[in-house]
């Protein structure tokens, strides 16, 4: 419990003491070694990851795509993978937090910093580990399962996985001020991944939904991130695909030139026209440039406004966190 300078920062009436990035500095340098000396909490984020990389990558190995299933296994892949690792990231950082509670309360009530410069700290301490979490996980994932080989998906999938581990983890800390316990932070972090995930827009589409869930929809962080990487995975993809299934029929009787490229079969024959178990689509239209899209209200060129979103998110769940540490304390006298 030592004072932030032993020379002259002894307590916030010092004017030292009030230079708030003096207090972060500090508590930045603190908190990194306590991220040092704790690896069962720090290490084992980055084992995990691993772990869930190597899985989904050799369930998924250079994984093509020939049917709307095959898609929709695609995405899957996706949205696995960052919801995982985000999941778990959001579960470890609440006991952590929670356990150092105590320590922090006394230490401002006994005027070694302001709440504002704990906050801050907490946050930044983490972006060091975060950036280490998402190239481990990015790039084992990305170059295994075959996503696109371009620079801007790479990028998006990158920047957004990245941000959205972010918002999980500050998400956690919000929940450990918040809340009484690690149990009850854990419960209802539960609740707020499943409201995620089902109103993301993959399990139910937007267009599919009742109009009085439509709203949660826009709540929804996991659609934000979704959408900047799914679509960027498949803009401009022209693969063509069977929906539902099939093989294309790329060499119909010189009778039947029509079905050419358009339709498919079970053998990618032409049996009939009573045999088509598909149509032809590009993987871009199927997954959401066509008007009746597998996820409908996705759109490319919303990609950046995702971005944004998510990051006004983590802003405002750093600015809740703050606010909550000032008038919310369990600690029992």
């Amino acid at each position: 419990n030592r004072k932030l300078d032993t020379q002259n920062i002894t307590n916030l009436e010092s004017p030292e003491a009030r230079r708030i990035y003096k207090q972060i500095l500090y508590l930045v340098i603190r908190n990194m070694k306590t991220y040092w000396r704790t690896p069962e909490f720090t290490l084992s984020r980055l084992v995990v990851i691993l772990v869930i990389g190597t899985l989904i990558t050799t369930t998924y190995w250079q994984q093509s795509y020939e049917s709307a299933a095959d898609i929709q296994s695609r995405i899957n892949a996706i949205m696995f993978m960052m919801m995982l690792t985000a999941a778990y990231n959001l579960f470890t950082i609440m006991p952590f937090q929670i356990e150092k509670r105590a320590l922090i309360y006394r230490e401002i009530s006994s005027g070694m910093y302001w709440i504002t410069a704990s906050v801050l700290s907490d946050g930044i301490v983490e972006i060091p580990y975060l950036i280490a979490e998402t190239l481990v996980g990015v790039n084992i994932v990305y170059w295994g399962v075959g996503f696109q080989d371009s620079d801007t998906a790479y990028f998006y999938y990158t920047i957004t996985f990245f941000i959205y581990l972010y918002f999980m983890t500050a998400l956690g800390m919000f929940l450990a001020i918040l809340l009484p316990d690690a149990l009850s932070a854990q419960l209802v972090a539960t609740v707020v991944i499943q409201i995620f995930q089902l109103f993301a827009g993959v399990i139910v589409p937007l267009d599919k939904l009742p109009y009085y869930y439509k709203p949660m929809y826009w709540v929804s962080a996991q659609h934000y991130a979704g959408e900047a990487i799914i679509t960027t995975q498949f803009h401009h993809d022209n693969t063509r695909i069977c929906n539902p299934s099939g093989v294309v029929i790329d060499n119909p009787p010189w009778w039947a030139f029509a079905v050419k490229g358009k339709f498919c079969s079970e053998d990618g024959r032409f049996n009939g026209f009573k045999k088509f178990t598909g149509i032809v689509e590009t993987a871009e239209e199927f997954i959401y440039n066509s008007d009746t899209a597998f996820l409908h209200g996705y759109k490319f060129e919303n990609k950046d406004f995702d971005l944004f979103v998510l990051l006004c998110l983590c802003l405002v769940l750093r600015l809740f966190t703050g606010v909550a540490a000032m008038f919310i304390n369990y600690n029992k006298r």
